[in-house]
């Protein structure tokens, strides 16, 4: 079968029928050995009674002295002390019918059957048999001759008994295994079609969401069972992919727009130039909010590429690279741009990690931009790097106005701009603070903000630290240690 319900049927009636197997001739087996050895102590009770019997009652045996003391289906040889036979009672079955003697040798030995033994017959039952020694004083008494001497007798019980009754109860057992295997094969398929009901619910949601109905999910019966399991990740797997495609247009659509207005007002200034209805000064301007507009717009293509390759998940370049030293270099370059600003800087510590050196330079830099231009101008900046062992913290503090607990709740998203809750009338792309992000996931960090209206604003970024056993960072070269610092 193709199908996993009947698979599943297929394999429980298949482990049944050899469990039942299993248990069925483990039942015979044991039914055997216990008749085997109910016999074997009949024969051994019976041997002690028939020696007591003949040495109670007379040293001369008949035939009827030996009869009279046995039950139909047991049988009693008597041999000489050669070990020829001398008589033998009359076979016959537990319902009084002749039967088959047991087959015995014309001469039998003295350690024939000295343990209870099984003998065939001449097409009849098998017999549990056992032998033993009368002694030299004990003769039988021949119908049509003089008494001869008695030295050992057989005694034999019939095994038909017991081989009918097996038989009996491997076809009741026969029986009753086909009825059962029916009986399991049915209610597994009726559990099984109950069973499997949630995943053709999974099948036909998910044919659904893919036809375009992205909302609908999967009801989960018990979530704590597997199925309910599947069906939990599967419903966050959709939810995950809805996200996903709604984030993706959000995106495209906000990269639409942030492209457009630049385009429109490269078009407009060109059209105007090209119709000839700017004059000298007019034409200068044109051209020069030209270039302002495309430096702009390939400012959002650059930072648009980035982000997409970012989104690729790459491994970074895994190189040694010295974050107070880059922070150094963001903050002299910050001083140039912004002489009026005050930029403090702390190095401490071992503050070498394994990364993309220039990806962890724009994680600076646009951390300090992002200070600069959404704080007023006289805004004090900290930007403090420090390492042990186990990580590296970069920190980019400011005590400007802050931001409140919605704004900062939103400031890595891609095209946020929290202008108007920090510094009106600046702008950007918005995709700074998401770049730093992207960037520190791809590293293997995290990084957090903590913000209250008028309280400043503080970014973290944390790191794994380097290898420090195998080099040596270069603020180690400096002279710095754990307990001390560099503040320029």
């Amino acid at each position: 079968m193709s199908s996993l319900r009947g698979r599943l049927v297929c394999t429980v009636i298949a482990l049944a029928a050899l469990g039942m197997v299993i248990v069925d001739a483990a039942s015979i087996v044991a039914l055997q050995v216990y008749f085997r050895d109910r016999a074997d102590t009949w024969l051994t009770d019976t041997k002690t009674r028939l020696a007591q019997a003949i040495g109670h009652t007379s040293v001369v045996v008949t035939r009827n002295d030996v009869s009279v003391l046995l039950q139909p289906g047991y049988v009693v040889t008597l041999f000489d002390p050669q070990g020829r036979v001398l008589v033998q009672t009359p076979v016959v079955d537990s319902l009084g019918n002749p039967a088959a003697p047991p087959t015995l040798p014309a001469v039998v030995g003295k350690d024939f059957a000295a343990t209870p033994t099984t003998l065939p017959s001449a097409g009849g039952p098998q017999y549990r048999t056992l032998m033993f020694n009368l002694g030299t004083d004990v003769r039988y008494a021949q119908p049509n001759g003089p008494p001869v001497a008695i030295g050992s007798a057989l005694l034999a019980e019939s095994l038909d008994p017991t081989d009918d009754a097996l038989s009996k109860l491997m076809v009741f057992e026969l029986l009753a295994t086909l009825v059962a295997l029916a009986g399991i094969g049915l209610l597994s398929f009726v559990v099984l079609k109950v069973g499997l009901q949630p995943l053709r619910d999974m099948a036909r949601t998910a044919r659904r969401i893919a036809a375009g109905e992205v909302h609908q999910r999967i009801d989960a019966p018990n979530e704590g069972a597997e199925v309910g399991q599947v069906v939990v990740a599967l419903n966050e797997a959709f939810d995950a992919r809805q996200q996903s495609e709604e984030r993706l247009r959000r995106f495209v659509a906000d990269a639409s727009h942030e492209l457009r207005t630049p385009l429109t007002t490269i078009r407009g200034w060109a059209e105007m130039h090209q119709h000839g209805l700017a004059g000298e000064e007019l034409t200068a301007l044109s051209l020069s909010r030209i270039q302002q507009e495309s430096a702009r717009m390939q400012e959002l293509v650059g930072d648009l590429l980035l982000l997409a390759q970012l989104d690729q998940q790459h491994e970074p370049v895994s190189e040694r690279v010295d974050l107070g030293r880059l922070a150094a270099d963001a903050v002299a370059d910050a001083r140039v741009t912004a002489p009026q600003r005050e930029i403090r800087t702390l190095v401490r510590g071992r503050t070498v990690v394994c990364g993309d050196e220039n990806r962890l330079r724009e994680v600076l830099q646009n951390l300090i931009s992002n200070a600069l231009v959404h704080t007023p101008s006289g805004t004090e900046i900290d930007v403090r790097v420090t390492g042990d062992h186990a990580r590296v913290e970069l920190v980019v503090a400011d005590n400007g106005p802050g931001m409140d607990e919605a704004t900062a709740g939103r400031v890595f998203e891609r095209f946020f701009r929290a202008d108007q809750a920090r510094s009106p009338g600046t702008g950007g792309t918005g995709l700074g603070l998401s770049i730093v992000r992207s960037i520190v996931a791809a590293h293997g960090g995290a990084v957090d903000l903590v913000t209250r209206p008028g309280e400043g604003s503080v970014f973290t970024v944390r790191l794994s630290s380097g290898s420090w056993e195998t080099a040596v960072s270069r603020t180690g070269l400096a002279g710095d240690n754990e307990g001390e610092g560099r503040v320029q």
